[in-house]
């Protein structure tokens, strides 16, 4: 009678050791399956929202802009080609097209292929008539054309209130896809429709995770999202404990999702339990004695626990790095007027960078200076010529005022702007420019004359007008140099309800192969690592924003002309 009760006694404790052991396999999984998670939904995100600002930054374009003005034109088209083909290849996008109101493609960026866009029409794509609708819009879908699955960026590209046309930018995301493939977890991405889109198993990819309605055929039908494969069921076997099973597939999983925030979509990890039911088998075998089951059982949940509390630590650290992660990528692709504002600011910040050399010179001189009228008050001081010493302080004073204004500067040209217009001193935006650039016009050997009537103000920001005149300034210095004659002109003048200001210079002037594209985004003359090609692009957007203008021509005697136009101030 002990006997059998000793028996019971080690099967009832390897029961309980066993479902213990699984229980706290089983929780150890779950922890660590929200990081993971979020981990992967980052990645995903950030591949997406790499891309997502293009479209717009595309429609600041004059040559996208003059082939939807002009589409009979077949140099027009062919420049925006071109053009399109080349900014592909810089950002890594799987193409990049122009299209027209109608949904006719005019340009592309694979014009050269035999699967190429233009003249294909594909304004049955929800992209297209979300961007029509409301100025931008979105898609994940098969490509009619090419047969290659990708997600659609569109952006409507207007003017003076009329839409010209639509930019889209078409992104692969099989990278994402490819870098999930030798993970020991299960991932798949539906999107708003139920269909697996990506997948770490390709034979998932365009499943559904239930079987569609004959209204849901016709619908995707409409919009051919999914053009060219068979929707099968995948045949999805949730169970009540979190649990998954799929037809086919001799594993049961433990299942959890995240939405992929921006898009209607879920991530889903399959996390397998086959450690799960390994550690029941452990806890079992642990039963068969009373003894052993007690000390074996009680290393074990011991162990165990050590182990979930660790797995616990580095998932909560691990959570919180992901989170700030995610914020960040969020906040930085809020909208299109942040996207618009950080490029500002990092023009600003490499125009700092490139004066950083100057700006250190500047600094250096008056430094020596107050070493060597310091070091002479000291031997006046000492010989009792007070008069001397006098002298030398007010010099120690007038140096460190002009530290001051240099170093005052440059905290106030770098700070971000609140972009907010106010009445503005024509003068003392030049000034402050002129201060930045110092430096640099004297390494040049550059003469800047300033030639402008007292009392002028426009309408602007003011560290945007400064960051403007910066740019225009600094290029026109880099036009000049190594030139016989080596001299930039600043000049202002009010214009009726407007004040005009020139920077002219006396360098090579611009090509005229260069002028139609001198405002587009990425052009540049300048040798590699000298510049991004934005400058421009943002000081045009900065004054159009403040309903005012910048051109550029040519000098009647030679060298650049780049005008400005803007708002007098004063007014309301």
């Amino acid at each position: 009678m002990i006997g059998l009760g000793f028996v019971l006694l080690a099967l009832a404790f390897g029961l309980v050791g066993g479902e213990l052991a699984a229980g706290i396999s089983r929780e150890a999984l779950l922890d660590q399956a929200g990081p993971k998670r979020a981990l992967y939904v980052a990645g995903l995100r950030s591949e997406l929202t790499r891309h997502e600002t293009t479209p717009a930054i595309l429609g600041l374009s004059r040559t996208l802009r003059t082939a939807l003005q002009r589409p009979e034109d077949a140099a027009a088209i062919e420049a925006a080609n071109i053009y399109m083909e080349q900014i592909a290849g810089r950002t890594g996008a799987a193409a990049l097209y122009l299209m027209d109101p109608a949904g006719t493609t005019l340009a592309a960026s694979n014009w050269r292929q035999v699967d190429s866009f233009v003249g294909r029409n594909f304004a049955y794509r929800p992209y297209f008539r979300e961007a029509l609708a409301s100025g931008a819009g979105r898609f994940y879908g098969i490509g009619t054309t090419s047969r290659e699955p990708g997600h659609y960026f569109a952006r409507a590209l207007e003017e003076g209130g009329l839409t010209l046309g639509i930019t889209v930018v078409k992104v692969s995301l099989a990278p994402v896809e490819k870098s999930w493939a030798g993970l020991s977890d299960r991932i798949l991405v539906v999107d708003g429709n139920g269909v697996v889109i990506l997948s770490s198993v390709p034979d998932w990819t365009f499943r559904t995770m239930a079987p569609l309605s004959e209204a849901e055929k016709v619908r995707l039908a409409d919009t051919r999202q999914y053009e060219g494969v068979t929707l099968r069921a995948l045949d999805w076997r949730p169970g009540a404990d979190g649990t998954v099973t799929l037809a086919g597939v001799p594993r049961t999983y433990l299942a959890s999702n995240s939405a992929v925030e921006g898009t209607t979509w879920r991530l889903y990890l399959l996390s397998s339990l086959d450690g799960v039911a390994i550690a029941r088998d452990v806890g079992r075998v642990g039963g068969v004695g009373l003894a052993a089951l007690c000390l074996l059982g009680w290393l074990y949940w011991r162990q165990r626990r050590r182990t979930s509390l660790a797995w616990k630590r580095s998932a909560a650290a691990l959570e919180r790095e992901v989170a700030a992660r995610t914020a960040e990528l969020v906040a930085a692709n809020d909208d299109l007027r942040r996207a618009q504002d950080d490029l500002v600011q990092a023009a600003k910040l490499a125009a700092l960078g490139q004066l950083s050399a100057g700006i250190t010179h500047e600094l250096n001189q008056p430094l020596a200076a107050l070493r060597t009228f310091s070091d002479n008050a000291a031997a006046f001081l000492e010989r009792g010529k007070l008069d001397r010493v006098e002298e030398n302080l007010h010099h120690i004073a007038g140096l460190t005022e002009r530290m001051a204004r240099i170093t005052g500067q440059l905290r106030t040209f770098a700070r971000r702007s609140d972009n907010r217009p106010e009445d503005v001193a024509v003068a003392h935006a030049i000034d402050n420019a002129l201060t930045l650039l110092a430096e640099k016009a004297r390494r040049v050997g550059a003469v800047v004359a300033v030639e402008m009537a007292d009392g002028l103000s426009v309408r602007c920001d003011r560290l945007r007008l400064e960051q403007v005149l910066v740019n225009l300034i600094g290029n026109a210095l880099d036009a000049v140099t190594g030139r016989e004659e080596r001299r930039v002109v600043v000049t202002a003048a009010a214009a009726g309800a407007h004040v005009r200001l020139h920077v002219a210079d006396t360098g090579p002037g611009i090509a005229d192969s260069h002028m139609p594209h001198l405002f587009e985004p990425f052009f540049t003359t300048k040798p590699p690592g000298l510049g991004l090609g934005l400058g421009l692009v943002i000081s045009a957007s900065i004054i159009r924003d403040h309903n005012g203008s910048l051109t550029a021509a040519n000098g009647r005697d030679g060298g650049a002309l780049f005008s400005i136009d803007l708002p007098a101030g004063g007014g309301e």
